[in-house]
């Protein structure tokens, strides 16, 4: 087995991990549930004030890590550029699209003294 095999096949094992993980937490929001729930579950994924903290921080931090990697990798250095290119967009429209909106619904779902 070769040394890239092994790694791809370590990153097979955790990803696989996390539609479970997913799962339990999607299973937690089908039950009865008041709006300070859902919303402290949304905080979990994504919480203004800890950006880089939530469910979503950590997905945009392994995209980053991925696009600089992307810039290393030995292919045609404009080919790597895209694929870096790509990588980032995607992990700024994480926190800027998806997470704005999550804290937009939780903010409305429970404000935690954002409103009086």
């Amino acid at each position: 087995m070769t040394a890239a095999r092994s790694r791809l096949e370590r990153v097979r094992a955790s990803a696989g991990i996390a539609p479970f993980a997913l799962q339990q937490i999607e299973d937690e929001l089908a039950g009865p549930a008041d709006a300070e729930l859902v919303a402290g579950v949304l905080r979990e994924l994504f919480d203004e004030a800890d950006p880089p903290g939530g469910l979503l921080g950590s997905l945009q931090q392994l995209l980053t890590t991925a696009a600089k990697t992307a810039l290393r990798t030995p292919i045609d250095q404009d080919d790597a550029e895209a694929a870096a290119c790509a990588l980032e967009e995607a992990a700024t429209f994480v926190i800027d699209s998806a997470g704005m909106r999550l804290h937009q619904a939780t903010s409305t779902l429970h404000p935690q003294g954002e409103r009086p």
